[in-house]
């Protein structure tokens, strides 16, 4: 069966404020051990595989050179089927984009580029930490075009300290007329123990409530429909449907995957998950020894399974076929729980599927739980 294969690369010029990724500082020595040890697990995970995507993501995959790159393509291609792969896609900082280099890796075989500009707005960057500003966020776009990119996504964040709607508002326009192809609006979550978080648990920084990033979440999807975005998860929106991430969307079916990398996750398409080792000098030492760095496993229940494909249903715009997950799984649907849901325009219903409304995305992982609850949580105080 084709998989899909994601690449973890661990490292950044600085890690931002707000991030709880695996990443670290660049130094020269760990990226030659990180070179030496994805070729290893590559080899060792891939032999005789039917590779469908491909997603380098990270941490910065371009604070490494394009040669890196090469090198790895020209190994999957050795050990793996890769005929079959129709979207590989590297992600970048605009504050790492060197000219020539874009140009370099899109004759190594990329044909899409995921830029995290994060906002245009040069005080908001400072607050999230990241390295470039906004005027070198617009150049990097551009310099992504005239590389040949034709299938550029844009990384947006909403819910930032410092930030009102009406920066919000300009950062979408902004986003606008660079004409990209994808935008990914994501609301900035602060995890425990991020730079960040600690300062806004100290009041250093007040982040927007609730009720203001549902606003900016609203915001987006009218301000991107009018432009004829399709909304189709519930952080991603795409200039049609011959621009969605062919990857990501993968990943919401449930299809099987393989991650390389340090923390990075594989599934086998059916009930068994597992994941990398975090560290990075403990990933490149067990491959050192010939050993698969894997610090996990686990084997899905039937009900994890349904809660699984519940909550990624009504994360996007297919929605979920309730009859084919009792079915299938064994698990009992709450019917009682699903009119609730009807009534308060969470959901919309077409036969046995339900899809998932702009409102309803939002409330994808409650509704999954509670759709197999014996006790429904009651909805109408939620907004």
């Amino acid at each position: 069966m084709p998989t899909g294969l994601y690449v973890h690369v661990p490292f950044c010029v600085k890690k931002c404020g707000y991030c709880s990724f695996c990443s670290v500082p660049y130094r020269q020595n760990a990226a030659d051990g990180f070179r030496k040890a994805l070729l290893t697990e590559l080899r060792m995970r891939l032999h005789g595989k039917m590779v469908s995507t491909l997603y380098i993501g990270g941490g910065t995959p371009t604070i490494l050179p394009p040669a890196y790159w090469r090198e790895f393509r020209e190994e999957l291609g050795r050990v793996a089927f890769v005929s079959g792969i129709s979207e590989s896609t590297i992600e970048t900082n605009p504050g790492t984009i060197a000219p020539g280099e874009l140009e370099d890796l899109r004759r190594t075989g990329f044909n899409r580029l995921s830029i995290g500009i994060q906002s245009f707005q040069d005080d908001i960057l400072q607050i999230l930490g990241r390295i470039h500003d906004g005027q070198q966020a617009v150049a990097g776009f551009e310099e992504a075009r005239k590389a040949g990119f034709l299938n550029i996504s844009i990384d947006l964040m909403y819910g930032v300290p410092g930030q009102s709607m009406e920066l919000w508002e300009d950062d979408l326009r902004r986003a606008l007329e660079l004409r990209p192809e994808h935008i990914s609006c994501y609301e900035l979550t602060l995890e425990e123990e991020t730079p960040m978080w600690s300062s806004v648990q100290k009041g250093e920084l007040s982040k927007p409530d609730d009720d203001a990033c549902a606003d900016m979440y609203f915001r987006a999807d009218e301000i991107l429909a009018s432009e004829e975005f399709i909304h189709y998860e519930v952080s991603n929106y795409a200039r049609g449907n011959s621009h969605t991430s062919m990857h990501n969307c993968s990943y919401w079916r449930r299809a099987p995957y393989i991650g390389l990398g340090p923390s990075a996750h594989s599934y086998d398409g059916i009930n068994l998950r597992s994941w990398n080792l975090h560290s990075v000098e403990a990933y490149i030492d067990s491959l050192d020894k010939g050993q698969l760095p894997v610090s996990g496993r686990e084997s899905l229940t039937r009900e994890q399974t349904a809660t699984e494909r519940i909550m990624l249903g009504l994360r996007c715009c297919g929605g979920v076929d309730l009859d084919a997950i009792e079915k299938e799984t064994g698990v009992v649907i709450d019917r009682e729980y699903l009119k609730i849901m009807l009534e308060h325009g969470r959901v919309v219903q077409v036969d046995s599927r339900i899809v998932p409304t702009a409102a309803g995305k939002l409330f994808a992982d409650g509704d999954s739980v509670n759709l197999l609850a014996e006790t429904p949580q009651d909805l109408t105080n939620q907004t």
